[in-house]
């Protein structure tokens, strides 16, 4: 088989140096942004949420931000070797200064890792974090002012696409794990 043309999957390929444990954890940190999407995905596919469900738009529309900026930005990696594409502004970066506010100490060890691995300089990793930031930002406020402060939420939850789907929004409802364990043993006394 000719090798020449074979690309690494580059989604998840991350390489330090041999031995370096403290490189070998902050390559394992750089995947934190795909267990976040798989995590995402899961809860909007098992909850059926609508409020995972905006989440996990806003990430989407923020990865495809991403996209667009390195295209205008067009700033090359500091190793180009590591990483295909531009390097400004750190996508990985920027995907977890989106969701900073519940997850600091996971987005300060991202950003580490891609400078401390060489995919990012520190000016490209502060970027993608500003930007993430930004980004998350202004995402909760559109969505809490204008999806779900407007009404719009109850209009799309009322769809029969969503009614089909079953989509809800419990975010109202205090303690919603005592309230489903409840209805649980409800519903298991009953059929007994």
């Amino acid at each position: 088989m000719d090798t020449s043309n074979l690309k690494s999957f580059s989604l998840t390929h991350f390489q330090y140096e041999d031995g370096d444990i403290l490189g070998q954890f902050l390559a394992l940190m750089s995947l934190i942004p795909i267990f976040f999407i798989v995590m995402e995905a899961t809860i909007v596919l098992s909850r059926r949420e609508l409020a995972g469900l905006v989440l996990f738009v806003g990430q989407l529309l923020n990865e495809l931000f991403n996209f667009v900026l390195k295209e205008l930005i067009r700033e090359e990696r500091p190793h180009s070797e590591l990483g295909d594409g531009f390097g400004m502004p750190s996508s990985h970066a920027q995907f977890m200064g989106l969701v900073q506010l519940g997850a600091l100490v996971l987005g300060i060890l991202v950003a580490v890792s891609r400078v401390y691995l060489n995919y990012h300089t520190v000016r490209q990793v502060v970027a993608g974090v500003a930007v993430g930031l930004a980004a998350g930002a202004g995402w909760f406020g559109i969505t809490e002012a204008a999806f779900f402060g407007s009404g719009l939420a109850e209009w799309v939850l009322d769809t029969r696409v969503c009614q089909w789907l079953m989509v809800r929004d419990s975010r109202s409802i205090p303690d919603i794990a005592r309230r489903e364990y409840e209805l649980s043993q409800s519903s298991k006394q009953k059929s007994e």
